[in-house]
C-alpha cells in the first residue's frame, strides 16, 4: 500500500526522496521531517511496492529499511543494482543493526542512519545521496549519448576509430587495416577521410578526445590484433 505523496516545500526546490519502511509511525515521521527541511516524500510500506512503484530510472533517494516484513532491505538494494537504478540509498536501521547497516555501505549504499533520525543528520544524508544519484544520472546520460554517436558511424568507421584511438597514424592504421584484410586494402589519404568523418559524427576535434572515448565505451583496440 502506497501512502500519498508529502507537499513540497515553499523555498527549496524538493528532491525526489522515497521512504520504504513497514512502519505507518516512521514513514509519517520521516515524511514530516523532509517536509520541514523543504523537501517532498512519497512512502511504500514494502519493498515489492516500492519497486513497482517507484521511477528507478530518474535521480534522487531511498531510505530503505534494513529489516521490514516479507522482502528486506537489503533485498530491495540488490533488486535495485540490478535494475540499474539511478537512486542512492540510505539505509535505516534500528538499534542492534549496526553489523547489517555497515555491511550495506560497504555494498554501495550511501549511509545508514538509525532510527528514530534527527532532522539535520536526515536531510545532510538526503543530500549527500541525491547529490551522488544526479552525478551518476548525469554519467549515464553521457554514456548513452556516445553510445548513440558510435553506433552512427559505418562498421569501416569504427574498426578505423579504435585503431586511430591507440595514439598510431593514419599510414599506420592504413598498414594494419590492409593486413587485417589483404582483399580490403587502403591507404592513409583514405583514413585521413574516415578521421573527418569519425570526428564529426562524434562531435570530438583530436584522436586523444577518441581515445577517451573509445576507453569510456569499452571498446578500446586490442593490442594483440594491431601488428
Amino acid at each position: 500500500m502506497t501512502d500519498h505523496p508529502t507537499a513540497p516545500g515553499p523555498t527549496l526546490a524538493p528532491l525526489r526522496v522515497y521512504i520504504v519502511d513497514d512502519d505507518e509511525g516512521v514513514r509519517h515521521s520521516l515524511a514530516a521531517l523532509l517536509l520541514a527541511g523543504g523537501h517532498a516524500a512519497q512512502s511504500f510500506a514494502s519493498g515489492p511496492d516500492f519497486l513497482a512503484g517507484a521511477d528507478l530510472a530518474r535521480p534522487g533517494c531511498v531510505l530503505l529499511d534494513l529489516r521490514m516484513d516479507g522482502m528486506s532491505g537489503l533485498q530491495v538494494f540488490e533488486a535495485m543494482r540490478q535494475r540499474g537504478t539511478v537512486l542512492k540509498t540510505v539505509f535505516l536501521s534500528a538499534h542492534g543493526e549496526l553489523a547489517s547497516a555497515v555491511a550495506a555501505v560497504k555494498q554501495g549504499a550511501v549511509d545508514w542512519l538509525e532510527k528514530p533520525c534527527d532532522e539535520p543528520t536526515l536531510l545532510a544524508a538526503v543530500h549527500r545521496a541525491a547529490t551522488l544519484s544526479h552525478g551518476v544520472a548525469a554519467r549515464a546520460q553521457r554514456h548513452a549519448l556516445l553510445r548513440e554517436r558510435w553506433n552512427a558511424l559505418s562498421p569501416r568507421q569504427q574498426e578505423v576509430a579504435r585503431l586511430l584511438a591507440t595514439g598510431i597514424s593514419s599510414k599506420e592504421a592504413a598498414r594494419a587495416l590492409a593486413q587485417r584484410d589483404p582483399g580490403r586494402p587502403i591507404d592513409p589519404r583514405t583514413v585521413d577521410t574516415h578521421r573527418s568523418a569519425i570526428f564529426l559524427k562524434l562531435d570530438i576535434r583530436s584522436s586523444h578526445e577518441l581515445g577517451m572515448l573509445v576507453e569510456d565505451l569499452g571498446l578500446s583496440e586490442n593490442p594483440s590484433r594491431t601488428p
